[in-house]
């Protein structure tokens, strides 16, 4: 999900953000305007009592009176011919995680940030150490798209987006959705959003509510880091073996050598949060549930703080 600032980048990339990543696979994932545009109809978020209650899976909007709308026909068939084309299984991570960079930049105090392309530009920047290869991926969708009836009614924005949902897609997830129409900016967004993988568990919380997002799309989001070379499982495998492992931590356990290699300081801090734990458990326990509440705050995620055309 969003990553935090880390070093090293790994072969098989994970998504990113301080409850996704660190700056190198490791950085890391309309209430007032506009309902989301669902693929599918997706039941909010229903929160157990300790995670804050039921939420509803509103994103704010950008003051846009646009919304997204959703790709059919040739157009589609195109754009899904060129992720199959450009993203294959070893680059969901990657691909995962360029998503969630883009798109967790988003304040909504400030009302800027988000969904909306900035990411090319800011590919040099410590979080995003490592997210050039998943550029290149895109920019090969991109290239993929020219001559076909999509070629000009998706943006950056929206091949990012939809890159990120046919990667968690390819690997065993939810299946994506086909909302498109966000604006792309010309320039890169303001520093210092994404969480840093040295965040507590109350520093998470603080940095996801800025972006409008609860407790339970926080954990359902760091879900994300199942995909890469992380240690939960499976490294292309979007499954709740995360979770399992959270509550495990073998991060703890002095006989496990490679315990601490597991997961990111961001991730061990999550299963002692009196308000994390709840979800967590859940999702152990519920692949299904943990697949459906992902669906709808990826789509949240890559909805808030889009300026539609």
């Amino acid at each position: 999900m969003l990553q935090p600032v880390h070093a090293g980048a790994s072969s098989a990339e994970q998504p990113a953000c301080g409850c996704c990543q660190s700056m190198s696979r490791r950085t890391l994932l309309s209430a007032a305007a506009a309902v989301f545009v669902l693929a599918q109809p997706q039941q909010a978020l229903a929160a157990p009592a300790a995670a804050g209650g039921p939420q509803a899976l509103l994103a704010p909007s950008s003051g846009s009176a646009a919304g997204p709308r959703i790709l059919e026909g040739e157009a589609k068939a195109a754009v899904l011919a060129a992720l199959r084309t450009a993203v294959e299984k070893p680059k969901a991570p990657v691909v995962l995680r360029l998503a969630f960079h883009d798109a967790g930049t988003y304040d909504v105090t400030a009302h800027n940030g988000g969904p909306n392309g900035s990411i090319q530009y800011e590919l040099d920047r410590p979080e995003n150490f490592g997210l050039k290869r998943g550029w290149r991926v895109i920019e090969g969708v991109r290239s993929a798209l020219k001559g076909t009836a999509a070629a000009a009614s998706v943006s950056d924005a929206d091949l990012i987006a939809l890159a990120g949902g046919y990667a968690v897609q390819i690997c065993g997830g939810p299946p994506m959705n086909w909302a498109v129409g966000r604006q792309d900016v010309k320039s890169g967004d303001p520093t210092g959003r994404l969480p840093a993988e040295t965040l507590s568990s109350a520093q998470l919380r603080a940095n996801f509510a800025q972006k409008g997002f609860s407790t339970q799309e926080l954990v359902a989001l760091s879900g994300a880091h199942t995909l890469g070379a992380k240690g939960f499982g499976e490294p292309y495998a979007f499954d709740n073996t995360y979770y399992k492992e959270l509550l495990k931590k073998p991060w703890t356990d002095p006989k496990n050598e490679m315990g601490s290699m597991i997961g990111l300081p961001s991730d061990h801090v999550l299963p002692d949060d009196q308000e994390c734990r709840p979800v967590i458990e859940m999702y152990a326990q519920d692949q299904a549930k943990f697949h459906s509440d992902f669906a709808v705050a990826y789509r949240k995620l890559t909805n808030s703080g889009a300026i539609w055309t």
